[in-house]
């Protein structure tokens, strides 16, 4: 009786034997993988004078004179927080092109932006230039386009809440957002000087420690809606 066997397969007498081969494990690399992009000089620089600009700019209205007549300063810190606030809205409006999917979350994340914006210039507005400012209206409009928003694209944002701690931006919103109504509450407030300086307390000091507070904070919005914006223009459609 004649058979045939093929592959890794033998013939013997009336049976055909399988011939396994034995299982390699291969040896596991011990180099580095490759990065997906070369390394550049220029980048890195580029990164590093970013950071460097950003301290300066933060650190810019301490040099400047700060008289009651003309209160440069505090005038330069308020448009610093305004202008950090608008960067970020830009990004997040510009990011919503390109995020298919998530292009709704885009826009809540830059409507709120917006209206923090709002409130912000309206300290610059009403507190420096003297002129009123329909603040509560515009803010409430805002906020409304908001709910309105989410609520049409709650699937979106539900699944959005839901994978928003795997980022670092999310972590920088939430740090900002802790210094603005937790930290601020304490070290910009009186009680907390005067208890720390005694005799040597100024009313002034509050009002500092709170303008770079607020500073600080939009400084980490901005990053985190940066980082944000990048990764939602990226993301994949959820299923």
């Amino acid at each position: 009786m004649l058979g045939f066997c093929g592959g890794s397969q033998t013939w013997t007498g009336r049976s055909c034997i399988v011939l396994r081969k034995p299982l390699v494990t291969p040896a596991m690399s011990e180099t580095p993988p490759k990065p997906q992009r070369n390394p550049s000089w220029s980048r890195t620089l580029l990164r590093v004078l970013m950071i460097c600009g950003g301290c300066v700019a933060i650190l810019l209205p301490a040099w400047l004179p700060n008289r009651p007549a003309v209160p440069v300063g505090r005038g330069t810190v308020e448009l610093l927080q305004a202008f950090l606030l608008a960067a970020a809205a830009a990004v997040t409006f510009g990011a919503a092109p390109h995020a298919a999917a998530w292009r709704p979350v885009c826009r809540v994340l830059g409507l709120g932006l917006v209206a923090a914006f709002v409130g912000e210039i309206e300290d610059f507005i009403s507190g420096i230039l003297q002129w009123p400012f329909p603040e509560a209206w515009v803010i409430g409009a805002i906020l409304l386009v908001v709910l309105v928003t989410v609520f049409r694209h709650r699937r979106v944002m539900v699944h959005f809440v839901a994978t928003l701690g795997q980022h670092a931006g999310s972590g920088l919103i939430a740090a900002a957002l802790l210094i603005i109504y937790v930290f601020n509450r304490v070290i910009g407030g009186a009680a907390f000087w005067k208890a720390s300086l005694g005799e040597a307390f100024s009313p002034d000091i509050p009002k500092i420690c709170k303008s770079y507070l607020e500073l600080l904070a939009c400084y980490l919005i901005f990053i985190g809606a940066l980082g944000l914006s990048i990764t939602l223009a990226r993301r994949r459609e959820p299923s």
